[in-house]
């Protein structure tokens, strides 16, 4: 990490705990719809693609950006996108101290992830983390998925950059909990280890499943009583095994997540005030933003504002967001996008942790 891209997310990071006018330091962009997944907990694969911004669109709305320390590009499937490698571009030369860039990955198309994570590296960004999908042992996992084979992919990209460690890269293997594989989080990672010894809990992220505009999956049972029963399990586990990493800072702020999770599935809150549009910012692949992921409320499009982000945050839509967020009037969600931001909202506050 160079000293620039660090100090920069610092200093949101105080802005954010000391309400000095924040604005949004990490924005989640889906790059398209297309997924070559069938998952049963989503619906992401149903959508038409629709007009997506271009790389030059993107240049536009950056170059009337504030600026930005954390970008997800997430999907669909992101490396399904022919010109994401012109998008990473066009991001790091407008920021190129971004402290963070994530990308997923379904990992259905081993070789086609693989050279599209290699174009990315080659742009030399300063910490680029790619999560890959692994929802339960390779049965569960394939049949939640929808794909024969999927779970075997996954872990060649994983293989594959094992044994091409880069000190700028990441690989982290994302566990979505659902009613599909509650209790499946202690044999998915047995299948793991087995099958790629030296790997344990450092390599695991665990986030809840959620209904929203952004899966599409209103109707589908996420929780029901007897997964409900289960998922504190999951969450313990992982935050368990994570306390040993002390001086991770990743892993301290994945304990805070997990911890706040078991609260979110008590009580249907999220466990702190949210961080959206003051850390945080949602935008679909033609550039329609909203708070985050959850919450259908349309801030608007890019487009219609000729681009211009600032205008658009500073506009009647995103003003009554904020307030019907700060009001408690929104979905109510506890998803790592928009969680970790508000955890880093009350880093200097932790009292409210203990709520």
């Amino acid at each position: 990490m160079n000293f620039s891209s660090g100090f920069s997310l610092a200093r949101h990071i105080l802005r954010a705990n000391l309400g000095w006018n924040p604005k949004p330091y990490k924005l989640t962009w889906a790059v398209t719809w297309r997924c070559n997944s069938r998952c049963r907990a989503c619906r992401i694969w149903q959508t038409n693609p629709g007009a997506e911004l271009a790389p030059e669109e993107l240049q536009r709305l950056l170059r009337h950006a504030d600026d930005l320390a954390w970008i997800d590009l997430t999907g669909g499937e992101p490396f399904l996108r022919p010109d994401l490698a012109e998008l990473t571009a066009v991001i790091l030369e407008r920021f190129p101290h971004l402290y963070h860039l994530h990308l997923p990955s379904n990992g259905v198309a081993p070789d086609l992830v693989i050279r599209g994570i290699e174009a990315i590296l080659a742009q030399k960004p300063n910490f680029l983390t790619i999560t890959l999908s692994l929802d339960g042992p390779p049965e569960r996992h394939d049949a939640l998925r929808g794909v024969a084979g999927n779970w075997r992919d996954t872990l060649a990209i994983y293989r594959h950059f094992a044994a091409h460690p880069r000190p700028n890269l990441r690989l982290f293997f994302g566990f979505t909990l659902s009613a599909f594989n509650a209790g499946m989080l202690a044999d998915a990672m047995r299948a793991v280890q087995e099958a790629l010894p030296g790997t344990d809990h450092r390599q695991w992220h665990l986030n809840l499943a959620h209904h929203s505009h952004y899966y599409q999956n209103t109707g589908v049972v996420l929780r029901d009583p007897a997964s409900e029963a289960l998922m504190p399990g999951d969450l313990d586990r992982l935050r368990l095994a994570k306390r040993r990493d002390w001086f991770d800072p990743v892993a301290l702020l994945e304990r805070l997540y997990l911890a706040r999770a078991k609260a979110f599935l008590r009580t249907r809150a999220t466990p702190l005030p949210c961080q959206a549009l003051r850390a945080s910012l949602f935008m679909t692949p033609d550039g329609t933003c909203h708070p985050c992921s959850i919450w259908e409320f349309s801030l608007g499009n890019v487009r219609e504002f000729g681009y211009d982000l600032r205008a658009l945050l500073e506009g009647a839509r995103a003003r009554e967001a904020r307030e019907r967020i700060r009001a408690g009037d929104c979905p109510q969600c506890w998803t790592p996008c928009d969680a970790i931001p508000t955890i880093l909202g009350h880093i200097l506050h932790p009292w409210a942790f203990f709520r």
